[in-house]
């Protein structure tokens, strides 16, 4: 009797899941079916709105792009990125629409376009021949809100406005921006940018092939560690590294978070990463938890005076990894000649796809007569540490200043950069009481919303380029700094250790010697001032000139405008084969994708 009832019970249980399994599925295949019907008004409405002819309309592709959070004219990467790839498909696909989702609704579509081509394409572009974005085939679509990247507070200014490193309400912020996006799909094909919480919607909701091109992580492993070790950081306040509860209630947070945030980067079709530090975080996401190993980081040499640069010295308990240069764009390891996409892989795998960086407008730059003047160039953000630089150079200058070197009345360091909002102001006004308390006001200068011919003469001028974030997922300034012809001097982890700052190992072969390396890595305040004491008092005016040669060769080599737009077609072209729909709406151009 007892297993009777059992069985009559599991059995009512399993039909009323078998069913409301089939009603839940009956009811998204209505929804997707209405949302489709709706789509084909609402494109044909946008259309309609930027003069496409009615009978054009099926011939046209659009491109939606997801890009929510930044602001469309701002001159950061995420932007060079958007505007580069925009006005690649118009001039590569004529019959292309490039849609834009975005939250930046107090300007309009001419005045978007106006400050593209002043402030963001002649900075991704340089002397480069593409031209800017064509109204004609552009449509600018508002988000009601938008929300940042990373963890952040709906609670504090308004929701375009939100501190970056607030974790509070993380998760309501982001299921919000879900709901709000699944009413926005009217693109035939959907190009996003990152915005991870989203892809599942797409994912359930309709056939659009998703593509990413992820910044950085919105979670990483290192962010674990810290929070596990009770480190202060500054998205982790001392007030949490000192307590064990709140470290062990924010660690359990954020491997909750890790877990569905690696939910929704498994439903993009295609990743697209900046550098190989994001790719190894990003393709440790893309496992499932049970699968998931320790990520592989690759490290530089031992810190040293020779073996902290990047030049190629190698020791067995952390060999720099190469990187490979194509002429075509692909890069690769030299310990491993697998590139591209990773066939019979279990788990995806993103691509790295280096962002545009102006390096042919600074390639003119003279080598020679630079001033004694290390550069800073950043926003003034607490994850940028310009404290460290400040400290370091401090030593440094005290050390000139005890042998009375001649070097002390001609050195200067200058921190140039932008203040967003009233405690980037106040950073800035804490920066210089720092300055002061060490005794280097008259040495240091503050350069505050810098213009562009200001940042042209700093970099032309300048002779090192220094960097003390941590972490930093890329780092195009310093890309920068090389273009131009400075030595940089960065910190010894991210994008600048594994992918900008490496020895010049170009495929035809390299001459053995000093003019492989193109710059110096550094970790700690006094690390720092080891570096640029060996910089300004040890190398040789040839030994820089070398160093600045082969630095401004690597950026000239990895990371120009070319190179990108190749990868970024390669990309969008596989992304294209998911679409059966859409394969024959567009043709690539042998000339414009990579081979």
């Amino acid at each position: 009797m007892t297993s009777l009832l059992f069985l009559l019970i599991f059995s009512f249980l399993s039909i009323s899941i078998y069913l409301n399994f089939l009603l839940i599925n009956y009811l998204r295949k209505y929804y997707v079916a209405l949302l489709q019907r709706r789509n084909l008004e609402k494109r044909a409405r946008l259309l309609s709105m930027i003069g496409v002819k009615k009978e054009d309309h099926s011939k046209k592709l659009i491109i939606g792009f997801l890009h929510p959070y930044w602001y469309l004219n701002a001159g950061g990467g995420g932007e060079r990125v958007l505007w580069t790839a925009v006005a690649l498909h118009q001039r590569t696909q004529p019959e292309t629409i490039c849609a834009i989702y975005t939250g930046d609704l107090n300007v309009s579509k001419p005045e978007i376009i106006q400050k593209v081509k002043v402030r963001i394409l002649r900075l991704a572009l340089g002397s480069h021949s593409t031209p800017p974005p064509c109204s004609s085939s552009l449509s600018k679509l508002a988000l009601s809100s938008r929300q940042p990247p990373g963890p952040v507070s709906p609670c504090s200014a308004s929701l375009s406005e939100v501190s970056y490193w607030d974790t509070r309400h993380f998760l309501r912020s982001y299921l919000t921006s879900t709901l709000v996006y699944n009413l926005l799909l009217c693109s035939k094909l959907e190009y996003t940018m990152g915005y991870a919480f989203t892809y599942p919607v797409f994912r359930l909701l309709t056939h659009i092939p998703v593509g990413a091109y992820v910044h950085y992580p919105m979670i990483s492993n290192d962010m674990l560690k810290r929070v596990s070790r009770r480190s202060s950081a500054h998205n982790n306040s001392s007030t949490i590294s000192k307590s064990l509860v709140l470290s062990y209630a924010k660690l359990i947070y954020y491997i909750l978070f890790a877990e569905l945030y690696s939910l929704c980067l498994r439903q993009a079709h295609l990743i697209m990463v900046n550098s190989t530090w994001t790719k190894n975080h990003i393709d440790r996401l893309l496992k499932p938890w049970l699968h998931r190993d320790a990520i592989e980081e690759e490290e530089a040499p031992s810190m040293s005076t020779q073996d902290s640069s990047s030049n190629l010295i190698s020791k067995p308990d952390g060999p720099l990894r190469l990187r490979l240069v194509h002429r075509d764009g692909r890069v690769e390891s030299s310990k491993s000649k697998k590139g591209g996409l990773q066939k019979g892989k279990k788990y995806g795998k993103a691509t790295v796809v280096y962002p545009p960086c102006d390096v042919q407008s600074f390639s003119e730059f003279p080598i020679g007569s630079r001033e004694y003047t290390i550069l800073s160039i950043s926003q003034f953000r607490p994850e940028k540490d310009q404290a460290t630089q400040i400290v370091a150079f401090a030593e440094f200058f005290r050390e000139l200043k005890a042998d009375d070197h001649p070097l002390r009345s001609e050195l200067k360091l200058v921190l140039a950069g932008s203040c967003r909002d009233e405690a980037d102001r106040l950073r800035v006004e804490s920066l210089k009481e720092l300055a002061a308390h060490l005794g280097v006001t008259e040495a240091v200068q503050f350069m505050v919303n810098v213009s562009w011919e200001e940042l042209k003469q700093l970099l032309q001028h300048s002779l090192v380029g220094i960097s003390t974030m941590v972490d930093e997922h890329f780092g195009i300034s310093i890309v920068e700094f090389m273009a131009a012809g400075l030595i940089p001097l960065v910190h010894r982890s991210g994008g600048p250790l594994l992918d900008i700052v490496v020895p010049l190992l170009e495929e035809e072969g390299d001459k053995d010697g000093e003019e492989r390396r193109t710059g110096f890595h550094a970790e700690g305040a006094a690390s720092y001032a080891h570096q640029l004491a060996y910089i300004f008092r040890d190398l040789s005016v040839a030994d820089r000139a070398r160093i600045q040669l082969a630095a401004r060769r690597q950026a000239l080599l990895k990371f120009n405008t070319s190179l990108f737009e190749n990868l970024w077609l390669r990309q969008f072209r596989l992304l294209l084969l998911l679409s059966p729909a859409n394969r024959q709406s567009i043709n690539l151009s042998p000339s414009d994708s990579s081979p």
